[in-house]
């Protein structure tokens, strides 16, 4: 028969200061309202990123038309995915 002995490292969380704390925990209370008014900005819908790449592909078209067409497609393709 045979035995496995393992020996697991153990290392002790160090101490936080109490000031890094209460710095911490002001922090959190002051931040939370800031949170608030802070609201995020609505996401752009697939048609207007669509129009972005097609306004992309079109300056895209003179220097390099193979780029351009792949970006046209791609935008149809994205726009499509919202039907």
């Amino acid at each position: 028969m045979s035995h496995t002995l393992v020996r697991v490292l153990h290392i002790e969380t160090p101490a936080v200061p109490r000031g890094a704390q209460l710095v911490g925990q002001l922090f959190s209370m002051l931040a939370a309202p800031m949170r608030r008014l802070t609201a995020p900005a609505a996401a752009p819908t697939r048609a207007v990123q669509a129009a972005a790449v097609r306004e992309m592909a079109r300056r895209m078209q003179d220097s390099d038309p193979g780029f351009a067409a792949d970006l046209m497609a791609a935008a149809a393709r994205h726009e499509a995915l919202d039907d």
